[in-house]
């Protein structure tokens, strides 16, 4: 069966193209570079075909979905949103993807969204929820993956999460929970539904195993870790203002923090993890991951 993984040299992309190759699969990476591209090496080692197209530019797309079977689709241009990516690439260009896939005669789309309890109006939001209702109302089954906040990303450096250094930012008073999930188990999902004939249209809210507070991850962290971390506290007030921004990237890294002030506990993700075969991965093991990386 060909698969085409849209994204496939995003981190999860990869992740399943390769997972898929692995499986026995015929699988094609759509991305937009070509195979010599240094983020395309490893896939090629791997034998997956890589196939350039550009969301940006839809009559490069129907070719790449030519005798395609299933078609995953990672692709985002968060965090950067560069070039007016949200519009461009996150809605224009899935939706344009989605049109050539039906097109095509695809039978399946795979689709990685974002949770269902993100209701802030955002470019994202708009770019994830018409993509989701476009695929809704395709001719193809649709799988649509609804992920909690990936804790590669929200507990990590790059967003002021960095517990090997002592600090730790929290949006909101840390209070509410969250089902952080890892984006290896997104990837996890994404394979299983490829191989799973579970209806036509089917709807995934994908968390982690447990529910957790910004204070607990700290907790988390420290006892891990073996540290003693300062919460710096972001205000729900001081990202109320910044969601007021006309900059669609502000907006949207704006909404994404007011959403996890708020809280996006998922109590059935650990009920559905089993349902898909997906060992899910905790923020203690995350956590002892980043011990083993560096040492500490």
């Amino acid at each position: 069966m060909a698969v085409l993984v849209a994204g496939a040299t995003g981190f999860v992309g990869k992740l399943i193209a390769l997972s898929l190759k692995r499986a026995g699969h015929d699988v094609r990476g759509l991305t937009r570079g070509d195979a010599a591209s240094t983020n395309a090496a490893d896939l090629v080692a791997a034998g997956v075909r890589v196939i350039t197209g550009d969301l940006r530019q839809p009559d490069s797309l129907a070719a790449a979905c030519d005798g395609i079977a299933t078609v995953v689709c990672t692709v985002t241009t968060m965090p950067t949103g560069a070039d007016d990516g949200l519009q461009r690439v996150d809605r224009d260009g899935v939706l344009a993807l989605i049109d050539a896939a039906e097109r095509g005669g695809s039978r399946k789309f795979v689709y990685t969204s974002y949770s269902g309890n993100f209701r802030l109006a955002s470019p994202l939001e708009t770019a994830k929820r018409e993509c989701e209702a476009r695929l809704l109302d395709s001719r193809m089954d649709a799988v649509i993956l609804r992920p909690s906040y990936f804790m590669e990303v929200w507990l990590g450096p790059h967003l002021g999460v960095d517990p090997l250094h002592g600090s730790v930012r929290i949006y909101g008073d840390g209070e509410a929970k969250v089902s952080y999930v890892s984006a290896f188990n997104v990837a996890d999902f994404a394979v299983a539904a490829v191989h799973r004939d579970g209806g036509r249209h089917v709807i995934l809210e994908v968390g982690g195993p447990e529910a957790l507070s910004q204070r607990d991850v700290v907790q988390v962290f420290e006892r891990t870790l073996g540290v003693s971390c300062h919460m710096d506290f972001v205000p729900v007030e001081a990202l109320r203002a910044r969601y007021e921004s006309p900059e669609p990237l502000q907006k949207t890294f704006a909404a994404l923090m007011l959403n996890l002030a708020g809280g996006d506990p998922m109590p059935g993700a650990p009920a559905l993890a089993r349902e898909y075969g997906v060992t899910l991965r905790s923020v203690a093991e995350y956590a002892a991951a980043m011990r083993s990386h560096t040492g500490v």
